[in-house]
């Protein structure tokens, strides 16, 4: 029987985790679409067993061609970037799942995907790469997908690969859901330099409080389903998260790489504006984090 034939384009924490998981099931025929290569994928479990793996390797767009599934884990703002990879690997029989954060993952992708049909999901992997190749994961891989004959068929595509995948009939929600915690914990951990412990000041957990408030006032206009007390829930989750979690923003501060703060405050801000909703506190951290980006210096 033929391997199904999958290329992960973008190849940090996420990417990795993925790619690892999928060529340990033996059915899947991965490849890395890298720009330098990585010498294999050392992955560090919640329990501290340590997984090295060896994922073959391709470093010009123009050496690849079209495959069934395209694993886009560049972060947002890179996605741009991977419009030559995505040119080559994508035809009418593509589908592309979009590992990456926000709300936008379709009007984002499917213009540089041709034919190919776009899967968005919602990702939970808590994971950080403190050098290239190396992976630390603080969890069981989770990824949300729309409830759909490409939802159902990526489900089976990963069984066996040590990630849950599920299913919800209400996406809007599970990716507002997520961004309303992204819009906390990138923005706060980013620009304090601090991982989650720094929730436990009480004005942190107010500047929170705003900014999750904020989401969910957008997220509510815009069709989700999420509790009045959303901005609560997640500024406790984020007050009962280990020392060591921190999130990708703040791992790629510290790395001195670009950060994904317009897919998430900003996205915040540019619905907010679409809709009449005032997002005040997220346009002034997505104002700062710009800031910060554009010195050149972001660590």
């Amino acid at each position: 029987m033929a391997m199904t034939r999958v290329a992960v384009v973008g190849m940090g924490a996420v990417g990795a985790v993925v790619a690892a998981g999928l060529a340990s099931t033996g059915r899947v025929e991965v490849t890395a679409c890298v720009r330098s290569p990585l010498g294999g994928l050392r992955i560090t479990q919640p329990g501290g067993a340590v997984e090295s793996t060896v994922i073959p390797e391709i470093l010009d767009p123009a050496q690849v061609s079209a495959v069934e599934w395209v694993v886009l884990a560049t972060k947002a703002h890179q996605t741009a970037g991977a419009a030559p990879w995505l040119e080559r690997l994508c035809d009418t029989g593509t589908r592309v799942v979009v590992l990456q954060n926000g709300v936008e993952h379709v009007e984002r992708v499917a213009p540089l995907a041709g034919a190919a049909r776009v899967l968005p999901t919602v990702v939970e992997i808590s994971a950080e790469s403190p050098e290239r190749g190396r992976i630390r994961l603080f969890d069981r891989p989770r990824i949300v997908v729309p409830e759909s004959d490409d939802g159902a068929k990526f489900a089976a595509l990963c069984e066996d690969s040590g990630i849950s995948v599920t299913s919800t009939e209400d996406f809007v929600t599970a990716t507002w859901a997520k961004l309303c915690l992204n819009a906390a914990n990138g923005a706060v951990t980013a620009l304090t330099m601090r991982r989650m412990p720094v929730f436990a000041n009480p004005r942190i957990a107010r500047l929170g409080h705003a900014l999750v408030e904020e989401a969910r006032q957008v997220a509510a206009a815009s069709g989700a389903n999420l509790p009045e007390d959303m901005a609560d829930r997640v500024v406790a989750r984020l007050r009962t998260m280990s020392a060591e979690s921190g999130s990708s923003m703040l791992w790629d501060r510290l790395a001195g790489r670009p950060m994904e703060y317009d897919a998430r405050n900003g996205a915040v801000v540019r619905v907010g504006a679409r809709l009449g909703i005032p997002t005040p506190y997220n346009e002034t951290a997505t104002a700062l984090l710009e800031a910060i980006s554009e010195s050149g210096d972001a660590a």
